[in-house]
Protein backbone atom coordinates (compact mmCIF):
# COMPACT_ATOMS: atom_id res chain seq x y z
CA UNK A 1 0.00 0.00 0.00
CA UNK A 2 1.46 3.42 -0.84
CA UNK A 3 2.42 5.63 2.05
CA UNK A 4 0.08 8.36 0.93
CA UNK A 5 -3.20 7.57 -0.79
CA UNK A 6 -4.21 10.70 -2.71
CA UNK A 7 -7.69 11.09 -4.09
CA UNK A 8 -8.18 14.05 -6.39
CA UNK A 9 -11.80 15.20 -6.24
CA UNK A 10 -12.71 17.48 -9.13
CA UNK A 11 -15.68 19.51 -7.95
CA UNK A 12 -17.92 21.38 -10.35
CA UNK A 13 -20.36 24.13 -9.57
CA UNK A 14 -23.56 24.70 -11.52
CA UNK A 15 -21.83 26.85 -14.12
CA UNK A 16 -18.22 27.59 -13.13
CA UNK A 17 -15.34 25.24 -12.47
CA UNK A 18 -14.24 24.99 -8.85
CA UNK A 19 -10.60 24.46 -7.86
CA UNK A 20 -9.81 20.81 -7.16
CA UNK A 21 -9.95 19.65 -3.53
CA UNK A 22 -7.32 17.05 -2.68
CA UNK A 23 -7.82 14.42 0.02
CA UNK A 24 -4.66 12.68 1.24
CA UNK A 25 -4.89 9.81 3.73
CA UNK A 26 -1.69 9.17 5.70
CA UNK A 27 -1.82 5.92 7.67
CA UNK A 28 1.87 5.72 8.57
CA UNK A 29 3.93 8.77 9.45
CA UNK A 30 1.01 11.00 10.50
CA UNK A 31 0.81 14.49 8.99
CA UNK A 32 0.21 16.66 12.04
CA UNK A 33 3.53 18.31 12.85
CA UNK A 34 4.81 20.71 15.48
CA UNK A 35 3.89 23.62 13.24
CA UNK A 36 0.18 22.78 13.36
CA UNK A 37 -2.44 23.94 15.86
CA UNK A 38 -5.80 22.35 16.73
CA UNK A 39 -9.04 24.13 15.90
CA UNK A 40 -11.50 25.00 18.64
CA UNK A 41 -14.45 22.68 18.02
CA UNK A 42 -18.19 22.90 18.52
CA UNK A 43 -19.24 19.37 19.49
CA UNK A 44 -22.79 18.05 19.48
CA UNK A 45 -23.75 14.65 20.78
CA UNK A 46 -22.54 12.52 23.65
CA UNK A 47 -18.78 12.76 23.32
CA UNK A 48 -16.00 12.44 25.88
CA UNK A 49 -13.47 15.22 25.31
CA UNK A 50 -9.87 14.59 26.38
CA UNK A 51 -7.72 17.36 24.99
CA UNK A 52 -8.01 16.88 21.22
CA UNK A 53 -9.41 13.35 21.52
CA UNK A 54 -13.17 13.10 21.00
CA UNK A 55 -14.32 9.61 22.02
CA UNK A 56 -17.82 8.43 21.22
CA UNK A 57 -20.22 5.51 20.82
CA UNK A 58 -23.65 7.10 20.34
CA UNK A 59 -24.70 7.86 16.74
CA UNK A 60 -25.22 11.23 15.09
CA UNK A 61 -22.35 13.10 16.73
CA UNK A 62 -20.77 15.94 14.78
CA UNK A 63 -17.90 18.41 15.01
CA UNK A 64 -17.66 21.94 13.59
CA UNK A 65 -14.81 24.41 13.27
CA UNK A 66 -13.49 27.36 11.24
CA UNK A 67 -10.09 28.28 9.82
CA UNK A 68 -8.20 30.27 7.21
CA UNK A 69 -5.93 28.90 4.56
CA UNK A 70 -5.71 26.25 1.90
CA UNK A 71 -5.52 23.08 4.00
CA UNK A 72 -6.74 21.31 7.12
CA UNK A 73 -5.84 17.94 8.66
CA UNK A 74 -8.24 15.59 10.45
CA UNK A 75 -6.93 12.94 12.85
CA UNK A 76 -8.70 9.62 13.41
CA UNK A 77 -8.47 6.35 15.29
CA UNK A 78 -11.58 4.60 14.01
CA UNK A 79 -11.67 1.41 11.96
CA UNK A 80 -15.45 1.04 12.21
CA UNK A 81 -17.35 4.17 11.19
CA UNK A 82 -17.98 6.21 8.11
CA UNK A 83 -17.80 10.01 8.32
CA UNK A 84 -19.07 12.78 6.07
CA UNK A 85 -16.96 15.92 5.75
CA UNK A 86 -18.18 19.20 4.37
CA UNK A 87 -16.18 22.40 3.89
CA UNK A 88 -18.19 25.53 3.13
CA UNK A 89 -20.69 24.69 0.38
CA UNK A 90 -18.45 22.27 -1.46
CA UNK A 91 -19.77 18.75 -2.10
CA UNK A 92 -19.26 16.46 0.86
CA UNK A 93 -16.34 14.03 1.16
CA UNK A 94 -16.89 10.48 2.43
CA UNK A 95 -14.28 9.08 4.83
CA UNK A 96 -15.05 5.41 5.35
CA UNK A 97 -13.35 3.55 8.20
CA UNK A 98 -10.31 5.84 8.29
CA UNK A 99 -8.54 3.71 10.90
CA UNK A 100 -5.53 5.29 12.57
CA UNK A 101 -4.76 8.02 10.09
CA UNK A 102 -4.34 11.71 9.38
CA UNK A 103 -6.50 12.98 6.53
CA UNK A 104 -5.32 16.15 4.77
CA UNK A 105 -7.74 18.31 2.79
CA UNK A 106 -5.73 20.69 0.60
CA UNK A 107 -5.82 22.97 -2.47
CA UNK A 108 -8.61 25.02 -0.90
CA UNK A 109 -8.89 28.74 -1.42
CA UNK A 110 -6.77 30.79 1.02
CA UNK A 111 -9.70 32.60 2.68
CA UNK A 112 -11.87 31.66 5.67
CA UNK A 113 -13.64 28.29 5.75
CA UNK A 114 -16.27 26.46 7.76
CA UNK A 115 -15.79 22.74 8.35
CA UNK A 116 -18.16 20.05 9.65
CA UNK A 117 -17.62 16.36 10.26
CA UNK A 118 -20.62 14.05 10.78
CA UNK A 119 -20.51 10.49 12.06
CA UNK A 120 -22.64 8.51 9.60
CA UNK A 121 -22.78 4.97 10.98
CA UNK A 122 -23.50 3.24 14.31
CA UNK A 123 -20.88 2.02 16.79
CA UNK A 124 -22.75 1.32 20.04
CA UNK A 125 -20.52 -0.91 22.15
CA UNK A 126 -17.35 0.16 20.33
CA UNK A 127 -15.52 3.31 21.44
CA UNK A 128 -14.03 5.20 18.51
CA UNK A 129 -12.10 8.44 18.31
CA UNK A 130 -11.91 11.58 16.23
CA UNK A 131 -8.66 13.39 17.01
CA UNK A 132 -9.60 16.90 15.95
CA UNK A 133 -8.97 19.37 13.13
CA UNK A 134 -5.46 20.86 12.65
CA UNK A 135 -4.24 23.84 10.62
CA UNK A 136 -0.93 25.72 10.30
CA UNK A 137 -0.17 27.97 13.25
CA UNK A 138 -2.07 31.24 13.16
CA UNK A 139 -4.83 29.95 10.86
CA UNK A 140 -7.36 28.80 13.49
CA UNK A 141 -10.59 30.74 13.95
CA UNK A 142 -13.14 30.59 16.74
CA UNK A 143 -15.47 27.61 16.70
CA UNK A 144 -19.00 28.22 15.45
CA UNK A 145 -21.28 29.04 18.38
CA UNK A 146 -23.81 26.55 19.68
CA UNK A 147 -27.21 27.00 18.09
CA UNK A 148 -30.05 28.58 20.04
CA UNK A 149 -32.34 25.66 19.31
CA UNK A 150 -31.68 22.11 20.51
CA UNK A 151 -33.59 18.88 19.88
CA UNK A 152 -32.92 15.51 21.49
CA UNK A 153 -34.05 12.26 19.90
CA UNK A 154 -34.26 9.04 21.92
CA UNK A 155 -35.05 5.87 20.07
CA UNK A 156 -34.17 2.91 17.96
CA UNK A 157 -32.98 1.91 14.50
CA UNK A 158 -35.15 4.24 12.43
CA UNK A 159 -33.53 7.25 14.12
CA UNK A 160 -30.07 5.94 13.30
CA UNK A 161 -30.95 5.55 9.62
CA UNK A 162 -30.48 1.78 9.85
CA UNK A 163 -29.60 0.45 6.39
CA UNK A 164 -31.29 3.47 4.81
CA UNK A 165 -28.98 3.59 1.79
CA UNK A 166 -29.81 0.03 0.80
CA UNK A 167 -31.70 -0.71 -2.40
CA UNK A 168 -32.98 -4.02 -1.05
CA UNK A 169 -34.36 -5.37 2.22
CA UNK A 170 -32.09 -8.39 2.57
CA UNK A 171 -28.82 -7.24 4.12
CA UNK A 172 -25.89 -8.83 5.91
CA UNK A 173 -24.65 -7.33 9.16
CA UNK A 174 -21.75 -5.68 7.34
CA UNK A 175 -24.12 -4.23 4.75
CA UNK A 176 -26.27 -2.76 7.52
CA UNK A 177 -23.19 -1.14 9.06
CA UNK A 178 -22.03 0.23 5.73
CA UNK A 179 -25.45 1.45 4.54
CA UNK A 180 -26.68 3.11 7.74
CA UNK A 181 -26.92 6.90 7.48
CA UNK A 182 -27.76 8.90 10.60
CA UNK A 183 -27.25 12.41 9.10
CA UNK A 184 -29.82 11.60 6.39
CA UNK A 185 -32.33 10.00 8.77
CA UNK A 186 -35.45 11.82 9.90
CA UNK A 187 -34.11 12.98 13.27
CA UNK A 188 -31.10 14.83 11.88
CA UNK A 189 -33.10 16.11 8.89
CA UNK A 190 -35.73 17.58 11.19
CA UNK A 191 -33.17 19.28 13.42
CA UNK A 192 -31.31 20.79 10.48
CA UNK A 193 -34.60 22.13 9.11
CA UNK A 194 -34.84 24.25 12.26
CA UNK A 195 -31.10 25.02 12.38
CA UNK A 196 -31.04 23.22 15.72
CA UNK A 197 -28.21 21.35 17.38
CA UNK A 198 -29.25 17.77 18.04
CA UNK A 199 -28.47 14.53 19.79
CA UNK A 200 -29.51 11.16 18.39
CA UNK A 201 -29.45 8.95 21.47
CA UNK A 202 -30.64 5.85 19.70
CA UNK A 203 -29.51 2.24 19.31
CA UNK A 204 -30.86 -0.22 16.79
CA UNK A 205 -33.16 -2.81 18.33
CA UNK A 206 -33.48 -1.11 21.71
CA UNK A 207 -36.82 -0.70 23.43
CA UNK A 208 -37.72 1.13 26.59
CA UNK A 209 -37.65 -1.94 28.88
CA UNK A 210 -37.33 -4.85 26.44
CA UNK A 211 -35.23 -5.00 23.30
CA UNK A 212 -36.24 -6.44 19.94
CA UNK A 213 -36.81 -10.18 20.24
CA UNK A 214 -35.82 -10.11 23.91
CA UNK A 215 -32.14 -9.50 23.08
CA UNK A 216 -29.71 -8.11 25.67
CA UNK A 217 -32.33 -8.07 28.45
CA UNK A 218 -30.26 -6.05 30.91
CA UNK A 219 -29.44 -3.13 28.61
CA UNK A 220 -32.70 -1.69 27.33
CA UNK A 221 -32.89 2.08 26.85
CA UNK A 222 -33.92 2.87 30.43
CA UNK A 223 -30.62 1.35 31.56
CA UNK A 224 -28.30 2.82 28.92
CA UNK A 225 -29.85 6.25 28.35
CA UNK A 226 -28.02 8.00 31.24
CA UNK A 227 -24.61 6.79 30.05
CA UNK A 228 -21.89 8.63 28.22
CA UNK A 229 -20.98 5.31 26.58
CA UNK A 230 -23.82 2.81 26.15
CA UNK A 231 -21.69 -0.23 26.99
CA UNK A 232 -20.56 0.92 30.44
CA UNK A 233 -22.46 2.21 33.51
CA UNK A 234 -20.02 5.04 34.19
CA UNK A 235 -19.46 7.83 33.57
CA UNK A 236 -22.98 9.24 33.46
CA UNK A 237 -23.52 11.81 30.73
CA UNK A 238 -23.74 15.40 31.94
CA UNK A 239 -23.58 18.69 30.05
CA UNK A 240 -24.97 21.89 31.55
CA UNK A 241 -25.07 23.44 28.07
CA UNK A 242 -27.43 20.78 26.74
CA UNK A 243 -30.92 22.19 27.35
CA UNK A 244 -33.17 20.95 24.54
CA UNK A 245 -36.49 22.65 23.89
CA UNK A 246 -37.85 19.44 22.36
CA UNK A 247 -37.24 15.80 23.28
CA UNK A 248 -38.70 13.17 20.97
CA UNK A 249 -39.05 9.54 22.02
CA UNK A 250 -39.54 6.59 19.66
CA UNK A 251 -39.28 3.35 21.63
CA UNK A 252 -41.57 0.56 20.45
CA UNK A 253 -39.22 -2.36 19.90
CA UNK A 254 -40.45 -3.73 23.25
CA UNK A 255 -43.38 -5.43 21.57
CA UNK A 256 -41.58 -6.92 18.54
CA UNK A 257 -40.89 -10.63 18.63
CA UNK A 258 -42.55 -11.03 22.03
CA UNK A 259 -42.69 -14.42 23.69
CA UNK A 260 -43.67 -15.06 27.32
CA UNK A 261 -40.64 -14.60 29.52
CA UNK A 262 -39.90 -14.85 33.21
CA UNK A 263 -40.33 -11.13 33.65
CA UNK A 264 -43.53 -10.86 31.60
CA UNK A 265 -45.79 -13.90 31.55
CA UNK A 266 -47.92 -12.46 28.77
CA UNK A 267 -48.31 -9.48 26.47
CA UNK A 268 -50.61 -7.64 28.89
CA UNK A 269 -47.97 -7.83 31.63
CA UNK A 270 -45.38 -6.36 29.27
CA UNK A 271 -47.75 -3.57 28.21
CA UNK A 272 -48.54 -2.64 31.82
CA UNK A 273 -44.84 -2.52 32.73
CA UNK A 274 -44.09 -0.48 29.59
CA UNK A 275 -46.72 2.14 30.47
CA UNK A 276 -45.55 2.51 34.07
CA UNK A 277 -41.92 2.64 33.00
CA UNK A 278 -42.69 5.21 30.32
CA UNK A 279 -44.16 7.50 32.97
CA UNK A 280 -41.00 7.19 35.07
CA UNK A 281 -38.81 7.75 32.03
CA UNK A 282 -40.66 10.94 31.14
CA UNK A 283 -40.27 12.15 34.73
CA UNK A 284 -36.51 11.53 34.63
CA UNK A 285 -36.22 13.29 31.27
CA UNK A 286 -38.00 16.32 32.68
CA UNK A 287 -35.43 16.53 35.50
CA UNK A 288 -32.68 16.62 32.89
CA UNK A 289 -34.46 19.06 30.56
CA UNK A 290 -37.10 20.93 32.57
CA UNK A 291 -38.07 23.29 29.72
CA UNK A 292 -38.47 20.63 27.06
CA UNK A 293 -41.67 19.62 25.34
CA UNK A 294 -41.80 15.85 25.08
CA UNK A 295 -43.06 14.34 21.84
CA UNK A 296 -43.91 10.64 21.76
CA UNK A 297 -43.97 8.68 18.50
CA UNK A 298 -47.12 6.69 19.21
CA UNK A 299 -49.14 3.78 17.94
CA UNK A 300 -51.66 4.46 15.18
CA UNK A 301 -55.00 3.04 16.30
CA UNK A 302 -57.15 4.53 13.54
CA UNK A 303 -57.94 1.07 12.20
CA UNK A 304 -57.85 -0.75 15.53
CA UNK A 305 -60.84 -2.32 17.26
CA UNK A 306 -62.71 -0.25 19.88
CA UNK A 307 -61.19 -2.24 22.78
CA UNK A 308 -57.68 -1.67 21.42
CA UNK A 309 -58.38 2.03 20.97
CA UNK A 310 -59.64 2.21 24.55
CA UNK A 311 -56.51 0.46 25.80
CA UNK A 312 -54.20 2.89 24.02
CA UNK A 313 -56.22 5.89 25.20
CA UNK A 314 -55.83 4.65 28.76
CA UNK A 315 -52.09 4.25 28.23
CA UNK A 316 -51.78 7.83 26.96
CA UNK A 317 -53.79 9.05 29.96
CA UNK A 318 -51.54 7.28 32.46
CA UNK A 319 -48.33 8.54 30.87
CA UNK A 320 -49.77 12.05 30.58
CA UNK A 321 -50.74 11.97 34.26
CA UNK A 322 -47.15 11.13 35.21
CA UNK A 323 -45.96 14.00 33.02
CA UNK A 324 -48.37 16.47 34.60
CA UNK A 325 -47.31 15.36 38.07
CA UNK A 326 -43.71 16.06 37.10
CA UNK A 327 -44.71 19.48 35.66
CA UNK A 328 -43.65 18.65 32.11
CA UNK A 329 -44.66 21.80 30.15
CA UNK A 330 -45.94 19.90 27.10
CA UNK A 331 -46.37 16.26 26.16
CA UNK A 332 -47.84 15.19 22.84
CA UNK A 333 -48.54 11.75 21.41
CA UNK A 334 -47.98 11.58 17.65
CA UNK A 335 -49.67 8.56 16.04
CA UNK A 336 -47.65 7.50 13.04
CA UNK A 337 -49.38 5.79 10.15
CA UNK A 338 -47.14 3.60 8.05
CA UNK A 339 -49.57 3.75 5.14
CA UNK A 340 -47.77 4.48 1.90
CA UNK A 341 -44.34 3.40 3.20
CA UNK A 342 -42.62 0.49 1.48
CA UNK A 343 -39.94 0.17 4.17
CA UNK A 344 -37.47 -0.52 1.39
CA UNK A 345 -34.25 -0.26 3.42
CA UNK A 346 -32.44 -3.11 5.16
CA UNK A 347 -34.76 -5.45 7.06
CA UNK A 348 -37.88 -3.41 6.23
CA UNK A 349 -36.57 -0.10 7.56
CA UNK A 350 -37.12 3.31 5.98
CA UNK A 351 -34.92 4.03 2.99
CA UNK A 352 -33.47 7.50 2.34
CA UNK A 353 -36.53 8.76 0.49
CA UNK A 354 -38.83 7.52 3.24
CA UNK A 355 -36.63 9.05 5.93
CA UNK A 356 -37.19 12.44 4.27
CA UNK A 357 -40.91 11.77 4.16
CA UNK A 358 -40.94 11.01 7.89
CA UNK A 359 -39.00 14.22 8.54
CA UNK A 360 -41.65 16.18 6.61
CA UNK A 361 -44.34 14.58 8.78
CA UNK A 362 -42.51 15.46 12.00
CA UNK A 363 -41.85 19.04 10.89
CA UNK A 364 -45.59 19.51 10.36
CA UNK A 365 -46.23 18.30 13.92
CA UNK A 366 -43.71 20.75 15.36
CA UNK A 367 -44.80 23.66 13.20
CA UNK A 368 -48.29 23.31 14.63
CA UNK A 369 -46.88 24.18 18.09
CA UNK A 370 -44.51 27.15 17.94
CA UNK A 371 -44.74 27.36 21.72
CA UNK A 372 -42.39 24.38 21.93
CA UNK A 373 -39.49 26.67 21.13
CA UNK A 374 -40.39 29.06 23.99
CA UNK A 375 -38.96 32.20 22.46
CA UNK A 376 -36.20 30.54 20.44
Amino acid sequence: MPRHLALLLWLTAATDSVAPQTVTIDRESRSVTAGMQPLPVHVSGRVEVRGQDYRHQWPGVYFEGAFRGDRVILRFDDARNEYRLRIDDLPSVTLAQPGRSDVTISTLSTGAHRIRLDKVTESAGVTTMFGGFYVPAGKALLAPPARRRQIEFIGDSSMTGYGARSTRRECTGEEVRRLTDTPDAFAALTARHYDADYQVNAISGRGLIRNYGGAAPDIAMMQVYPRLFPDRPAPVYSDSNWRPQIVMIKLQADFLGFKPEARWKDFDALAADYIDSFGRFVTDLHKRAPEAAILVWWFDTSHASPPEQATMAAAESRISAAARKANVPDIAFLPFSGAGYRNAGCHFHFDIEEQRKVADWLILQIDAHPEYWRGR
